[in-house]
């Protein structure tokens, strides 16, 4: 094997959904690949989007990833913008839970129910979820 075959990849596409960015982090997001990743999320982010969605379809997250989603978190709780994480993949599921990490983010089962938990805190006045 070469190293370009051991090598560790991750992308993020994103997409807009009312004001709200989704964006869908797919591959392995490891310590090679987060700080790309993250920087990516922390630009968006920066933009000041209605909120942030986060899906992890994953399949492979080191605790560097717990590590940034939680940054990713407190900088969105920090700038008043709403933000949830889907996580359904066992490679998501299993770190988010050993570190219960899954206990501190806002952990949704869909995109959709995502979208709906940042709108009823918007609605609510409350300015991050």
């Amino acid at each position: 094997m070469t190293a370009s075959e051991t090598a560790s990849t991750a992308s993020v596409q994103t997409s807009d959904r009312d004001g709200v960015l989704v964006a869908v982090i797919s591959g392995e997001l490891d310590m090679v690949t987060v700080d790309a990743i993250g920087t990516a999320l922390f630009d968006h982010l920066g933009s000041h989007p209605g909120g942030l969605v986060v899906e992890l379809a994953v399949d492979f997250m080191g605790s560097s990833a717990l590590s940034m989603l939680l940054e990713l978190y407190g900088r969105a709780q920090r700038e008043g913008v709403g933000f949830a994480v889907v996580a359904v993949q066992p490679a998501a599921v299993r770190p988010m839970m050993a570190s219960a990490l899954g206990q501190v983010l806002p952990v949704c089962q869909s995109v959709d129910d995502a979208l709906k938990l940042i709108q009823e805190g918007r609605e609510s006045g409350q300015q991050s979820v």
